[in-house]
């Protein structure tokens, strides 16, 4: 009898949760928001994946927190996300090109929707 409470506890804890995480604005896998994991999948997995991404930097959901205020692998100075200053995010940069960045602007080819940089800029404005 403890083990079916104890199960029904834990099945109502998982509905409420993903409850709150439905309404919380579509947080998906590791605090990412859905609209950010589809710029990642559709504009850069497909090369920052696996267990040798360029330059270290994987963005996987499970792997994007940990960019988060960590320094860019390209300009050591500059973090890949800056929660404190977002707009100097070395992402950032990199996905606008121009000046303060090394190799090319991404992705490779092709500028970034301004629907998807918008969505980016949200999401790293909104960490704060």
């Amino acid at each position: 009898m403890k083990k079916a409470i104890s199960l029904a506890i834990l099945i109502s804890a998982g509905a409420i949760m993903g409850t709150a995480l439905a309404q919380s604005g579509g947080q998906a896998a590791a605090g990412v928001p859905a609209d950010v994991q589809a710029v990642f999948k559709n504009h850069c997995v497909r090369c920052h994946t696996g267990s040798k991404p360029p330059k270290g930097l994987s963005l996987i959901p499970s792997k994007v927190e940990a960019i988060i205020d960590a320094p860019s692998a390209g300009v050591p100075d500059l973090l890949l996300i800056n929660t404190k200053d977002p707009g100097s995010s070395y992402l950032l940069k990199k996905v606008r090109g121009g000046e303060g960045i090394t190799g090319k602007q991404m992705p490779p080819g092709k500028v970034l929707p301004a629907e998807d940089m918008k969505v980016l800029e949200a999401w790293i404005a909104g960490l704060k």
